[in-house]
C-alpha cells in the first residue's frame, strides 16, 4: 500500500526500478501468494543486489517484513501460557527500520540502520548495498555517521573478499582522521596478506608493537595469529600462484584433500555435491595413506554425529582397528596421550551440533597430541566454528550416500528423496573398503599431497602441543566461489 501525502497523492521519494527488478518483483509477488513468505524474503536479498532506493522495492520489503511478524506473533499468541513465558514475544525490529526508510528515503543515517542491522546479524551481502547508498548520501562528509559507515562497510567488504576494497577504505580513514585503533591495523594487515602485497602487510604489522596490546589479552592474541598468518603466507613465497589448498592452509591451518576441477564451477569448491561411494573411499584411502606417512596412524576411531559411524569403520578397515577402539566420542577423549592417538571422524562439520554443550565444543578448539580431526565435508558457505585439521572437501550442500538418494532428471532438476532405513554402518563399511585404490596409488596421491603442503610451518596436525586453537572457519576467501542462490 502506498504512502499518501496531504494532497491524497502517492509520496514517491524513491527512483523507479529497472525493467529487471520489476520482473523479481513480480516473481516475488507470485511466491508470497502461493504461500511461500519465507521465501520471498529470501528473494528480495538478490533484489537488493540491483535497487535499495526505489519505491516499489521498499515498500516490498515492508510489506513482507510486516507479514511475518504478523505470522510469528500469530504463532506465538497460539502458544500455551507456560511456554509464553519462556520465550520473548516476537518483535518488528527489520520492518520498523525498513518503514522509516521508506518515509526518509534521502536519509543517509535510515539507510546506514539498515545496513548495520544486517551486519551485526551477520549477512554482509545484504547489508553491503545498503552501506553503499548511505554513504553515496554522505558524499564528502566528515562526521561520526561518516566514519562509522565507512569501518563498517570495510569490515563488510573484507567479510565478502573485498581485500583490496577494505584496504583502500582503512587506508582513507587513517589519510583523513589519521592513527587508526589497533584493530582496524589488524584488519588492514591480514587484507593485505591475503592480497599476498607481503611488503605493505610486514610493514603494517611492524607498526603494532607487543607493548601496544599487552593490557588486553585478547588483542594480543588477535596481534600474535595475525603474524601467524602472515608466516603461512611466507611459507608460499616460492609459489608463483596459490590455490584454494594453500589458501585453506593459510587461513585454518587446516589439511583440504580435494578440490573441484569443474571449469563450470571456479574456485575448486564444489556448490551441489553427492560424492559416489568410490570418491568417498578414495579420500579416506589418501587419508589414510597421509597420516601414515606422516607418523600419525591412530589406534582409535571416535566418531560424532549419526551419520558419522559408517566413515569410522570404513576407516578402521584401512587401518584394521580392534572393535573396541570403535566409538563415539565424548567428552575428555581430546588428551595429550599421544601413544593413544584417536582420529575423530565427522561426515560434516554440522556434526559438531550433536555436542551437549558450548563447553564440549570448546574442548575440541584446544589442538592437543592425542587426537586428529577429520571431516568429510566442510560447509564453506556458512562459518564453522572449528575447522578440522583435515577436510575432504568444501562444499554449499552435500548429501551422502547413506543419507539420501539423489537423482538427476533430463532437465537437470535434482530430486532427493532422504532414506528410510540408515544401512548397517559395519556392512556398508566393509562395501565401501572394496573401492580403495591400491596401495602404490594412496601411496602416490599422499606424497604429492605431502608435497603441496610440504613448506608449511604451521599446520594443526602437526601442533597438538595444547598451544594452539583449531580456527573457526570463515567464509571469505583469495579464490572466490559463486554460491547457490534461491530464485
Amino acid at each position: 500500500m502506498a504512502i499518501l501525502g496531504p494532497d491524497g497523492k502517492p509520496i514517491s521519494k524513491g527512483t523507479q526500478p529497472k525493467p529487471e527488478v520489476v520482473e523479481m518483483l513480480n516473481k516475488i509477488k507470485s511466491t508470497e501468494e502461493q504461500g511461500g513468505l519465507a521465501l520471498a524474503l529470501q528473494q528480495m536479498a538478490a533484489v537488493f543486489q540491483f535497487d535499495v532506493t526505489s519505491d516499489s522495492v521498499l515498500e516490498t520489503a515492508c510489506n513482507l517484513l510486516e507479514r511475518m511478524h504478523q505470522e510469528q506473533v500469530n504463532t506465538y499468541k497460539q502458544l500455551p501460557l507456560d511456554q509464553r513465558r519462556q520465550i520473548e514475544a516476537p518483535v518488528d525490529e527489520e520492518a520498523k527500520i525498513f518503514r522509516v526508510l521508506r518515509e526518509n528515503a534521502s536519509s543517509p543515517q535510515a539507510y546506514y540502520d539498515v545496513a548495520t542491522r544486517f551486519f551485526r546479524l551477520g549477512q554482509a551481502v545484504i547489508s553491503r548495498p545498503f552501506y553503499v547508498h548511505a554513504l553515496t548520501l554522505l558524499g564528502k562528509e566528515q562526521s561520526e555517521l561518516s566514519q562509522n559507515a565507512s569501518v563498517e562497510y570495510a569490515q563488510v567488504m573484507m567479510e565478502l573478499g573485498g581485500y583490496k576494497e577494505c584496504a583502500d577504505i582503512l587506508q582513507n580513514l587513517n589519510d583523513t582522521y589519521g592513527g587508526l585503533p589497533v584493530e582496524l591495523i589488524l584488519k588492514m594487515t591480514e587484507c593485505y596478506a591475503l592480497l599476498r602485497r607481503m611488503p605493505e602487510a610486514d610493514t603494517l604489522y611492524s607498526v603494532i608493537t607487543k607493548e601496544a596490546t599487552a593490557d588486553n589479552p585478547a588483542l594480543e592474541e588477535w596481534r600474535e595469529e595475525t603474524g601467524d598468518l602472515l608466516a603461512r603466507v611466507h611459507d608460499f613465497d616460492d609459489r608463483e600462484v596459490m590455490g584454494l589448498r594453500e589458501w585453506h592452509y593459510v587461513q585454518t591451518r587446516g589439511l583440504l584433500l580435494a578440490t573441484n576441477t569443474d571449469a563450470n564451477m571456479p574456485g575448486e569448491r564444489y556448490a551441489f555435491c553427492a560424492p559416489p561411494i568410490s570418491d568417498i573411499a578414495r579420500i579416506i584411502a589418501i587419508t589414510s595413506a597421509f597420516l601414515d606417512i606422516r607418523g600419525y596412524a591412530p589406534n582409535r576411531l571416535l566418531w560424532l554425529g549419526e551419520r558419522s559411524e559408517v566413515l569410522a569403520r570404513l576407516f578402521a578397515e584401512w587401518w584394521e582397528i580392534d572393535e573396541e577402539d570403535i566409538r563415539p566420542y565424548q567428552a575428555g577423549d581430546n588428551t595429550d596421550d599421544e601413544d593413544n592417538l584417536a582420529l575423530l571422524v565427522m561426515s560434516h562439520t554440522s556434526d559438531m551440533l550433536s555436542l551437549p554443550d558450548e563447553e564440549a565444543l570448546f574442548e575440541l578448539y584446544e589442538a592437543r597430541a592425542g587426537l586428529i580431526t577429520f571431516a568429510l565435508n566442510v560447509q564453506w558457505t556458512d562459518r564453522q566454528p572449528i575447522t578440522p585439521d583435515i577436510t575432504g572437501m568444501l562444499s554449499q550442500m552435500c548429501y551422502l550416500p547413506w543419507e539420501a538418494n539423489v537423482a538427476m532428471d533430463n532437465h537437470g532438476n535434482v530430486n532427493i528423496t532422504p532414506l528410510e532405513e540408515t544401512p548397517d554402518a559395519r556392512t556398508l563399511a566393509k562395501q565401501m573398503a572394496q573401492f580403495f585404490p591400491s596401495d602404490e596409488e594412496c601411496d602416490s596421491d599422499a606424497q604429492r599431497l605431502g608435497e603441496v603442503y610440504g613448506g608449511c610451518t604451521d599446520l594443526i596436525v602437526d601442533h597438538r602441543d595444547g598451544e594452539l586453537f583449531r580456527k573457526s572457519l570463515v567464509t571469505h576467501s583469495p579464490v572466490p566461489s559463486p554460491q547457490l542462490s534461491f530464485g
